[in-house]
């Protein structure tokens, strides 16, 4: 029989210490996985002849799935556990990645068309999409449940630079070996790395939390009604807002990179594969160093970000060379690094112990919503009205983001809760 669940005391320091570290790798091996194609599609794309506008199509589709997902699988952790849930996520991202490589390596090898081989790379994503959007709501439920409101931001901080970090090494791994052993191979290895995880989670993670007995049905639609809950919407729309700004900006550099600097496909990879190492790296420079440095509220976390991902964005509209173009895109991603976690650890704390799974599934969702929306929109802007409209328009949205940050009154009161000492907890 479970133990009783103490929000007070969850569980003791060094197992929450090991339960984050098996998490945090988890995370990133996901991380490599998703930020790989970033780097790997638009040169690809390329080299089969296929239009821009489908490589929007595939981060839509598996975007919109992700979008609709999150949400339920965040309160099904509440139903059933938040480890059960976090195996299936890796697993099914596993499988989303092995057809994808058959799916690259058709298409290159000639055996399919290239729409055909498109075709099924979406059909791979569809899959992470609707399942493999399991793992991260999950996760950030397991730790929000281990964690005082005073520890929760910072707690959620590291969490989610473990997914920036698999940022950082997605696209330099893609660089370093995608040429010397092909997309296949290389995808084939990231899906083993990800199934071990599901592996090691299965036999490593402790999970005590007992399922919550809930009699309210699980569907999307009852779940993004949470999302309206006026203690959760603010955080809801900042986090969507700053997701369709991030969501574009990966979309849209490896062609930006492509463009400006009329590279080949092959240079395109090697140039864009830096370019999100170094942004991936200020992010996790931003979660792991600043953030506990800084000891901010979510607020402040929320109005700083926005504030230094339109800079970033400005200084993209004016970059004249490679070395300027990465310099904004590190501010960009140093201010996602901020914001995240702010939005995050504001919806966290806004909420019930009893609603973690659920403000996490909604929180989660956000990433859906951007990526269904920006990378068409984003790819339009970039081919109908010019290389720079895509930043335009992201600069503008965030400076909507820094006066929703520090002027609305829900992010303000979440803030408040985040300064409260928490009660002595006593040993494990």
């Amino acid at each position: 029989m479970p133990p009783i669940y103490d929000p007070s005391n969850p569980s003791g320091p060094h197992e929450r210490r090991r339960a984050f570290r098996l998490l945090f790798f988890c995370l990133m091996a996901t991380g490599i996985g998703n930020s790989m194609l970033f780097a790997i599609l638009p040169p690809l794309a390329r080299d089969l002849g296929v239009a821009e506008a489908w490589v929007g199509a595939i981060y839509t589709t598996s975007a919109l799935l992700f979008l609709f997902m999150s949400p339920v699988w965040g309160a099904l952790s509440d139903r059933y556990g938040r480890r059960p849930l976090i195996m299936f996520g890796l697993s099914c991202f596993a499988l989303s990645t092995l057809i994808f490589a058959a799916a690259a390596w058709a298409g290159e090898s000639g055996l399919a068309p290239p729409l055909i081989a498109i075709f099924a790379m979406a059909v791979s994503r569809t899959l992470f999409g609707a399942l493999g959007s399991a793992t991260n709501p999950a996760a950030q439920a397991y730790v929000a449940d281990r964690t005082s409101p005073a520890e929760r931001t910072e707690a959620l901080a590291g969490l989610t630079a473990a997914f920036g970090m698999g940022a950082i090494l997605g696209p330099a791994l893609a660089a370093a070996f995608v040429e010397r052993i092909g997309v296949a191979p290389f995808m084939i290895a990231i899906a083993v790395i990800v199934g071990s995880s599901a592996v090691a989670v299965r036999v490593m993670l402790p999970e005590k939390t007992p399922p919550k007995q809930q009699s309210r049905p699980i569907n999307p639609i009852r779940q993004f009604a949470f999302a309206l809950d006026k203690r959760l919407a603010p955080f809801v729309i900042y986090g969507a807002g700053f997701w369709i700004i991030q969501a574009s900006s990966l979309t849209v550099i490896g062609f930006f990179l492509m463009n400006r600097l009329d590279l080949t496909p092959e240079q395109g990879l090697q140039f864009s594969g830096v370019a999100l190492m170094a942004g991936a790296g200020a992010l996790i420079f931003a979660q792991l160093v600043v953030i506990p440095a800084l000891k901010a509220s979510p607020r402040v976390l929320m109005g700083l970000g926005a504030g230094m991902a339109a800079l970033g964005n400005i200084e993209m509209l004016f970059a004249a060379n490679y070395a300027a173009i990465v310099f904004g895109y590190i501010m960009l991603s140093f201010g996602f690094g901020l914001a995240r976690s702010g939005f995050t650890g504001g919806s966290s704390l806004a909420v019930s112990p009893e609603e973690q799974g659920r403000a996490a599934g909604v929180t989660t969702a956000t990433a859906g919503l951007g990526f269904a929306i920006a990378p068409v929109s984003a790819l339009y802007l970039f081919q109908t009205f010019g290389d720079i409209v895509p930043y335009m328009a992201n600069a503008i949205l965030s400076v909507v983001l820094v006066a929703l940050a520090f002027f609305h009154p829900r992010i303000r009161s979440a803030s408040e809760v985040a300064q409260v000492t928490p009660e002595p907890r006593s040993p494990v």
